[in-house]
């Protein structure tokens, strides 16, 4: 191999070198400062899926991200809900709007959860309820909760059901 050539061939080794060492710190660099991204929620109902997205929301029920899940669940029908192991190993609250379609009432409740007690809840249904929506809820870290929701009566006017606190 004549001296250019080897010349050459080193140059080319460099630069692929000091490029991979380069690119390393670059991913090193985006996964070390990656937003940590939240689980799914799977809600089922009368053989329909949907995949509920994560927001926030504070104390005053001002949240950011919050996209509300629209799942239709006929009256008298339940709705089941499965957690991912992050949620489900972690302290979380469960809470309800049951509406009574006759009277108009409105009822709500909640149930609070222990780390591993439950991977999957079904809201029972009953004849002359109608569930209106469905929060779930981790503890809040700086100011902000982390929340799940599902709406699965459309509202007159239309909107969305405000998570409750």
């Amino acid at each position: 191999m004549q001296a250019r050539t080897k010349q050459i061939l080193a140059l080319i080794t460099a630069v692929v070198v000091v490029s991979a060492a380069g690119l390393a710190g670059v991913v090193a660099y985006l996964v070390g400062n990656a937003e940590e991204r939240l689980p799914t929620i799977t809600a089922f109902a009368k053989q329909e899926t949907a995949t509920v997205e994560p927001g926030f929301c504070d104390q005053m029920l001002r949240c950011a991200g919050l996209e509300v899940i629209e799942l239709p669940v006929p009256e008298g029908y339940p709705l089941q809900l499965s957690l991912p192991e992050e949620i489900a190993n972690s302290d979380w609250r469960l809470s309800v709007q049951i509406g009574i379609p006759e009277t108009r009432e409105v009822f709500e409740g909640y149930q609070d959860y222990k780390p591993g007690e439950a991977y999957a809840v079904t809201i029972p249904g009953a004849e002359g309820e109608q569930l209106i929506g469905a929060i779930i809820q981790l503890p809040a870290q700086g100011g902000l909760a982390p929340v799940w929701a599902i709406q699965t009566v459309p509202l007159p006017g239309g909107g969305v059901v405000v998570p409750a606190s």
